[in-house]
């Protein structure tokens, strides 16, 4: 890997956890997001998608819970997809290295927020003392700190211990490799069975049935039942809509009180 690719590299991973605090609900740590620019970046971008997708499809289910905590998919999905990318690998090489990333980054992100919490009582001060440009200052420090963070530990694990990362991956036994394939193609239908364990409701048992024939029986592929889905949720938000309007408008009559 180039110099410029790892230093871009490094700041997709750091921009990820800048989402929800500098640059909003972007979805920029969304694997499929990920997967696309660190193919960009490397050149292939059609295997990027590739394994960012599929990423996407085993964490699609995760989600935090009261005090569980989550993922850091954001730099899993960069971190993995750019390993199978540089090391020409499969599927299974990136779902090897997203893992145990996403979980010690999750790890490394609860020890950054605990010392964040030491400038709380800075910034409860600011508020107190009507500071606007101390609390501004604390805000960006803190973002600065998390960028630098999340950047050098990237740019050092694909840079600098590149040599590291190729060793491992040609030193994968063939046992192991095939285990890996089975887990990679396990995946996704456990993120599905997470998110339907979430949202499923009885009312959504026809929508199910209607896909699962598409794809089974119709060899519908997944663009055709997403858009099959996207005309049936049009018809029946055109159905909700006109039973609206023929509805009846019930007026509030208001009572009228009188004194006697």
């Amino acid at each position: 890997m180039s110099l410029v690719q790892a230093i871009l590299i490094g700041c997709v991973c750091a921009l990820t956890q800048l989402e929800g605090d500098w640059l909003g609900e972007c979805k920029l740590r969304e694997p499929v997001i990920t997967g696309f620019l660190v193919g960009l970046i490397m050149g292939d971008v059609a295997k990027g998608l590739f394994i960012g997708g599929s990423l996407q499809l085993m964490w699609m289910g995760a989600t935090n819970i009261g005090p569980t905590a989550n993922l850091d998919i954001g730099s899993g999905g960069t971190i993995g997809a750019a390993v199978a990318l540089m090391t020409g690998s499969d599927l299974e090489v990136a779902v090897a290295f997203a893992l145990p990333v996403a979980v010690i980054m999750q790890m490394l992100n609860i020890m950054k927020m605990t010392a964040f919490s030491a400038l709380m009582h800075s910034a409860d001060a600011a508020i107190d003392q009507g500071n606007e440009k101390k609390l501004i200052g604390i805000h960006f420090l803190c973002g600065f700190f998390t960028f630098l963070i999340y950047f050098s530990f990237t740019f050092i694990v694909l840079y600098v211990g590149s040599g590291v990362i190729d060793a491992i991956v040609a030193g994968i036994p063939e046992w192991a490799q095939n285990g890996l394939s089975a887990v990679a193609v396990a995946l996704p239908a456990m993120g599905f069975a997470l998110l339907l364990n979430i949202l499923w409701d009885v009312k959504l048992i026809p929508y199910f049935i209607i896909g699962f024939a598409l794809a089974a029986y119709l060899g519908v592929d997944m663009v055709g039942v997403c858009a099959i889905s996207v005309a049936i949720a049009l018809i029946i938000y055109e159905i909700k809509v006109n039973q609206l309007k023929s509805a009846p408008v019930v007026e509030k009559v208001e009572d009228e009180w009188e004194d006697d």
